[in-house]
């Protein structure tokens, strides 16, 4: 699989052959006349355009808390009602492993205090709330308690370390009335380890001779629901082999030792469905984080999705959200999660690889601009934009100011200008910002993992105490909300308010402009208004001169934020704009961008970087919707919207019967919803 960087490269190489790509081997459009054109296929043709949709969560500024590490609103509850050693308590607060004592209280914090409250977050823009799991626990595993979350035995209350359900819905209650959504972190893929393995723990390739499963008798009934104590209900095939693992040992084996359910069996499926389904009647969620998405089987969701789709709907919420954690880099096999596995979304991995090692100055612009091309892969046929969740530091990777530090090697102001560098990257691309709590007050950690999962109130871990942070000092014995004003904070503050005031910053079609010398620039579309903007990034030292490329030939781009100065464009649409060194920028044209209509021509082929058919689309320069259409001889079906150049549909060959003859057909909607409509173009499927 080639890298980012080398796809690049090699794009560049082949973007002409690919513009012009009308035949290949199995799929000679130029052997095949276009089909009849009747007017009712065209009126067909043009109802099955429909406008792109962008999501409520689109819009939303997404702050990403491990309850156990953000407040203790409750100290009675921090053993869980245990007594005894902390291996039989999971507590102890000087240990970077254990419970520290936060709580749903805590996070709830009096609601609307504006220090301590949920009102805190609400302040800084975040209008979005994803928390960990808060299901019963397996107590402590190895060296370590179940303070993250994940580790679920009881899925159908909370653990009491966690709260009450009165707790959470008084938590839920007070978010909503803040406009801010929830998300509850969810885990499909495995429970935590009960199960024990005679004869070994590696992954067994084969199926029939899997493991002999065995259950200590005092944990016999341990699990809920009662069908998660059938060990018939796991595949018992042992652990993954992170060094190496086929498919087979992704989707079935242990993580890390965790019990791996058996998610082809319906009766699992609709088991899980049940139970999930039940925390959004109860608790009114808003949407569900999947952890460990890609360790399932590849049918798990299209068969669980619409159950909890359904509950959802039932329960009052029209737009509940699913994105889930598949932790890959490269964007093209991310997409298959979406594209055939039916994941309705997910975190942006390849995105953040690309953007942290941008903000720490490691590369220029050239991967983040093949990644938003690279959206195109995840267009599917409800015509939904791609809006991934983005991020630069999580709970396992690491804190977004050490991910850069380690990138960069830039300490003191430098470091704080490339932290903000990062996040205004995030918040001023497409997709939801997800910021990791603590973040805003410049912690930085020493690592992933543990390392990463701080306290933000008094701290009794020694090392963390003296810990050096971005824009602040260390925080000592106090609390990181006594810390007021802090300089990272004030930055996600302005970026969210940026947001709020200019939408097309999360529901604008995104064009990829032009980059150079560590700087680059990106249009929005505002297509019901017909203006442009201009997104501005400059990861160097020094202040850098770019020619920019638009679609409004005269127009003044004037200043909406940052440090760029307004100008002009020329007669051919091009402006030049002079962007400081470690900054970010958004201008807006003072007049609409021209419009300029004419059908779509389209052509097939094999794509270079999948297996996938490529229907490319040649259009007017105009900014347009795109819906592409195929037909097989059962009826035309609409399989993507694209709302910016390149303007391309993705076909699967496993989609048609192999030799089948497929029609394909691209309607373009233009600001002033006018439609123009291409010509059909037949080609043969061959797998």
């Amino acid at each position: 699989m080639l890298t980012p960087v080398q796809r690049f490269v090699s794009r560049a190489l082949v973007a002409a052959a690919l513009l012009s790509a009308a035949a290949c081997a199995g799929s000679d459009t130029s052997e095949l006349p276009p089909a009849p054109d009747s007017p009712d296929e065209a009126t067909l043709l043009e109802s099955l355009a429909a406008p792109i949709v962008y999501s409520d969560f689109a819009s939303r500024v997404i702050y990403f808390v491990m309850t156990d590490r953000y407040a203790n609103g409750d100290t009675a509850n921090d053993a869980g009602y245990l007594t005894g050693q902390r291996k039989v308590t999971g507590y102890d607060p000087t240990d970077i492993g254990f419970f520290h004592g936060g709580d749903l209280k805590g996070l709830t914090g009096g609601c609307t205090n504006p220090k301590t409250g949920l009102q805190r977050l609400a302040d800084l823009g975040f209008n979005g709330i994803w928390i960990t799991p808060l299901v019963v626990q397996r107590t402590v595993q190895g060296d370590s308690a179940a303070y993250h979350g994940y580790w679920g035995i009881d899925f159908t209350t909370l653990d009491p370390r966690f709260g009450t359900e009165a707790d959470l819905k008084a938590f839920v209650d007070c978010a909503h009335s803040l406009d801010m959504k929830v998300y509850l972190d969810v885990v499909v893929n495995h429970t935590g380890d009960v199960i024990l393995l005679v004869g070994g723990s590696g992954f067994v390739e084969e199926p029939e001779p899997a493991y002999e499963a065995y259950v200590l008798p005092g944990e016999a009934n341990l699990k809920k629901p009662a069908w998660m104590n059938d060990t018939a209900n796991y595949h018992n095939r042992g652990d993954i082999n992170w060094g190496g693992c086929s498919q087979a040992c992704t989707e079935q084996g242990d993580f890390s030792g965790l019990d791996d359910l058996y998610t082809e069996k319906p009766e699992v499926v609709d088991g899980l469905a049940e139970v999930f389904g039940s925390w959004i009647t109860r608790f009114k969620f808003d949407g569900f984080r999947i952890d460990t998405a890609r360790h399932v089987d590849r049918r798990f969701y299209e068969r669980w999705v619409p159950q909890i789709l359904a509950t959802a709907k039932s329960a009052g919420i029209d737009d509940f959200e699913i994105f889930g954690e598949t932790w890959i880099i490269e964007p093209i096999e991310q997409s298959t999660y979406e594209r055939e596995w039916g994941i309705p979304n997910q975190l942006d991995f390849p995105l953040y690889d690309a953007v942290a090692r941008y903000a720490g100055g490691l590369i220029g612009a050239g991967p983040i601009m093949l990644r938003l091309d690279d959206d195109d892969y995840s267009r599917t046929a409800d015509g939904r934009a791609p809006t991934p969740g983005t991020f630069i530091g999580n709970h396992d990777i690491g804190r977004t100011a050490m991910v850069i530090k380690m990138q960069s090697g830039a300490e003191g102001s430098e470091l704080l200008q490339r932290v903000n560098l990062g996040h205004s990257l995030l918040y001023l691309l497409r997709g939801a910002p997800i910021i990791y709590y603590g973040d805003e007050y410049g912690i930085i950690g020493t690592g992933g993992d543990k390392e990463a999962r701080h306290d933000l109130f008094p701290t009794q871990v020694t090392s963390w105490q003296n810990q050096e942070r971005v824009g602040s000092k260390p925080i000592g014995t106090g609390s990181s909300f006594d810390v007021v004003g802090h300089p990272v904070g004030e930055h996600l503050r302005e970026l969210a308010r940026l947001r709020r005031s200019v939408p097309v910053l999360w529901r604008g079609a995104t064009l990829p402009r032009v980059r150079d010398s560590g700087a680059m620039a990106i249009s929005r579309f505002d297509m019901a208004e017909q203006v442009e903007y201009l997104t501005l990034f400059n990861n160097s030292l020094q202040e850098v001169t770019l020619a920019v490329p638009t679609s409004s030939p005269n127009a003044l781009f004037e200043s909406v934020w940052g440090r760029v100065n307004g100008a002009k464009a020329d007669a051919a649409g091009e402006v030049a704009l002079k962007i400081p060194a470690l900054s970010a920028a958004v201008l807006r044209a003072d007049s609409r961008f021209v419009l300029e209509k004419s059908a779509p021509e389209i052509s097939v082929g094999e794509d270079d970087f999948s297996d996938l058919w490529l229907v490319s689309a040649e259009t007017s320069a105009s900014p347009q919707e795109v819906s592409f259409m195929v037909d097989d001889g059962s009826g035309w079906r609409r399989i993507a919207v694209d709302d910016s150049a390149p303007y391309r549909g993705f076909i699967s060959r496993e989609s048609f019967a192999d030799g089948a003859t497929v029609r394909v057909a691209a309607v373009s909607r233009f600001a002033d919803g006018s439609l123009s409509r291409s010509t059909i173009v037949s080609f043969t499927n061959s797998r």
